[in-house]
């Protein structure tokens, strides 16, 4: 029996692959997203110089000198507190400094007061570039002109971790739903036997496509509100965003991602290698999303691996607009990427999945 077992296992390529597969991307992952030595460097920040005065660029220049040799920050310059923002939002940068008008007139004058706005997300990395700015002003500091730095936020009071958590707990819950439901669906359906019924049915292939699809979608939106609801009523976490925008972040997402569940599910044919697949797919993306770590703490290589993942994409924009109240302009690249995704991955799979399911 084990020798039947391990032979027909052995037979479904997929299966056999993921299964190799699964444990190293795992271990790769875990490895390199823990590093020893656990430092955290280069942070962008955005610093913005409001103050053209030589006195004012002079002092501004200073700090982003200071800033830079720390090997901590990485400094990106401008004159538009609004942009910065938008930059804040969007977890582009992780602070921004402003030397406002009149700035350096007032520590010529023997005093002077800069503001920082702060990332609030994630406290634990706030707290080291917090530490990080303070340290830089202390070296900028004359006993005759000390400068008095204002450090706040985007939103009022004080944010917790899970405020961090909470919007990519419900976007990950959201997504996964579509993306293995339509999977584990058809495969189920093919092993039962139940498929050929359907497709024998009065109705076109792709009204069977759609109904599954829809369900997975309504699905997905049901497991996001609870998760939703528990975090507003359990855990305190604060609403501030646009209920619509919020809602359209979550409904691209799902759809991107039951296009690719759809996808995924063209190429086996069996229950236990969908999952097997859903599995390799999902668990690094949640990972390598952001959803449960600054993507900071990723080395620049599986960075840049998470930038071609959607989930980055509505957990950025979701986790922005939720708790931080973003405008549309800061999150509408997210939007219209995601909205772009969709279309070309629908594109893709529908054919495919016609194709395998009339196999």
């Amino acid at each position: 029996m084990a020798k039947k077992d391990l032979t027909e296992f052995y037979r479904v390529k997929p299966r056999l692959v993921t299964m190799i597969l699964f444990p190293v991307v795992l271990m790769l992952l875990f490895g390199y997203m823990f590093p020893s030595g656990g430092v955290v460097n280069h942070v962008p920040i955005a610093v913005v110089v409001q103050d053209q005065s030589p006195q004012g660029v002079q002092l501004a220049d200073r700090f982003i000198y200071l800033a830079q040799s720390s090997g901590l920050l990485d400094v990106t310059t401008s004159d538009s507190v609004s942009w910065a923002e938008q930059q804040l939002v969007i977890s582009r940068v992780y602070a921004v400094v402003i030397f406002h008008r009149g700035i350096g007139e007032q520590v010529s004058s023997g005093g002077g007061t800069v503001e920082v706005i702060l990332d609030q997300l994630n406290p634990t990395l706030d707290s080291a570039v917090k530490g990080e700015i303070e340290q830089v002003f202390l070296q900028m500091d004359a006993p005759s002109s000390p400068l008095n730095v204002v450090f706040q936020g985007l939103v009022p009071g004080t944010l917790g971790s899970f405020e961090f958590l909470a919007p990519g707990i419900i976007a990950m819950t959201a997504i996964i739903g579509g993306l293995s439901g339509l999977a584990m669906t058809f495969s189920r359906e093919r092993e039962l036997g139940t498929l050929d019924g359907l497709l024998l049915a009065p109705i076109s292939r792709l009204s069977i496509i759609f109904g599954k699809a829809l369900a997975q979608i309504v699905r997905g939106a049901v497991s996001s509100a609870i998760v939703f609801v528990i975090s507003v009523l359990f855990f305190g976490v604060k609403v501030y965003g646009n209920p619509f925008l919020m809602v359209l972040v979550l409904m691209e997402g799902i759809l991107a991602f039951t296009g690719m569940g759809m996808m995924a599910t063209s190429f086996v044919s069996d229950q236990e290698s969908a999952q097997l697949i859903m599995l390799i797919i999902q668990f690094p993306m949640i990972f390598l999303s952001g959803a449960l770590f600054p993507l900071l703490q990723l080395p620049w290589w599986l960075r840049m691996i998470s930038y071609i993942l959607p989930l980055t994409y509505v957990v950025s924009a979701f986790r922005a607009e939720m708790v931080l109240n973003a405008p549309f302009q800061a999150i509408a690249p997210e939007v219209y990427g995601l909205a772009i995704f969709t279309v070309v991955v629908f594109a893709l799979a529908i054919p495919l999945f016609q194709r395998a399911v009339t196999k």
